[in-house]
């Protein structure tokens, strides 16, 4: 019998200006990821034991916050297939090229090819968020940088500082459904990391040269002054997963904290930055 995924959709009769504050209610509730439709969010979970539990609380959080919600349930081959149609080979900055397993790709001597079986973990390049980490990390990443990805998703930001030279790399993530995903994603490209399933920056323990965090606003905000205790004098962290009204709110949090605004990318509605410390 094919494994099926829990799909929990919830629709709102008017579409916010930031998503973050219900996106954060899905992650309180162990959503790996979240997605944005038209006028909607939908996550996906694994169908392990205790998951009609669990959706059920999320249901419940999401109607107090006047959702309409959905769950229902899709046969693995089927949410591979549809993904598969949509996660195609394509380059990102000027060198990263970023492919599924599943494509093949014929690559530049110059090319820094990233080879990703992302399954339910973020990540893929395919959105702006992490397409403007990429450009970002390329454009600072020395060799023999040390490097931390707080919010690591499939891996994709860590293995890309691996493979142009970045070490030590940590990556960290809250659900070790993502941990396990990236640690097979750098298997894969055949590069060293360490992976670690964990709180946050709570699961931090010594400075940094380059530190990446690509989540939502909101947790940006929060965590700016643990970013800063990440961050070693001189070096800087990366930010992304910025809705473009709350970037004053992100820069203000950022510069709070010690840093200094060095580059600012946009692409579409979102913001991504390298701050300095």
């Amino acid at each position: 019998m094919n494994p099926t995924w829990v799909l929990v959709r919830a629709r709102y009769a008017d579409v916010p200006p930031d998503w973050s504050p219900r996106i954060d209610v899905f992650i309180e509730h162990g959503a790996p990821s979240v997605l944005e439709e038209e006028g909607a969010l939908v996550a996906y979970f694994p169908e392990v034991a205790g998951i009609e539990e669990a959706t059920a609380r999320l249901s419940k959080a999401l109607q107090a916050d006047g959702a309409t919600v959905e769950i229902g349930r899709l046969v693995e081959q089927d949410w591979t297939a549809n993904f598969r149609d949509h996660f195609k080979p394509r380059r990102i900055g000027k060198r990263f090229v970023v492919r599924p397993t599943w494509e093949a790709f014929d690559a530049g001597p110059d090319d820094v090819e990233l080879v990703l079986d992302p399954g339910q973990a973020f990540g893929t390049g395919d959105h702006a968020t992490t397409r403007m980490c990429l450009e970002l990390i390329e454009d600072v990443l020395a060799e023999g940088a040390s490097f931390l990805d707080v919010g690591c998703g499939s891996g994709i930001l860590s293995i890309a500082a691996r493979k142009l030279g970045a070490d030590p790399v940590v990556g960290i993530d809250v659900d070790p459904l993502s941990v396990e995903v990236a640690r097979e994603n750098a298997e894969r490209n055949g590069v060293a990391a360490t992976w670690v399933a964990g709180n946050g920056f709570d699961a931090v323990d010594r400075t940094y040269d380059v530190v990446v965090s690509n989540i939502i606003s909101a947790v940006l905000i929060r965590v700016a002054p643990d970013a800063a205790e990440a961050v070693r004098p001189g070096g800087v962290w990366i930010v992304s997963g910025v809705i473009r009204d709350n970037w004053p709110d992100v820069r203000a949090a950022a510069e709070r904290a010690g840093f200094a605004l060095e580059k600012r990318l946009e692409e579409l509605e979102w913001v991504a930055a390298t701050f300095r410390r």
